[in-house]
């Protein structure tokens, strides 16, 4: 079953801003979650809801909607930044 994957517009604002070479890492990330989006780490407190996929040094927070087959894709940040509201 394969799921949607919907980039918001602050995830896609950071992808536009990473280097060639790591975007295309990224990109085979957002194929992989889209098939399988229960391969992230599950979250925890303020990140309650909330995944975590770890493409080094980037993680790609993202958000399942299991009913509509939809991922959300919150964020893709470097990860020392990632967690900052």
């Amino acid at each position: 079953m394969t799921y949607h994957l919907v980039l918001q517009a602050q995830a896609q604002k950071e992808l536009d801003r990473v280097a060639p070479k790591e975007k295309k890492r990224i990109e085979m990330a957002l194929d992989a979650l889209e098939e399988d989006p229960f391969i992230g780490k599950k979250l925890s407190g303020e990140f309650q809801g909330i995944r975590s996929f770890r493409v080094w040094p980037y993680r790609i927070l993202y958000e399942i909607k299991k009913k509509e087959l939809f991922v959300f894709v919150i964020r893709i940040a470097h990860w020392q930044g990632a967690y900052k509201k």
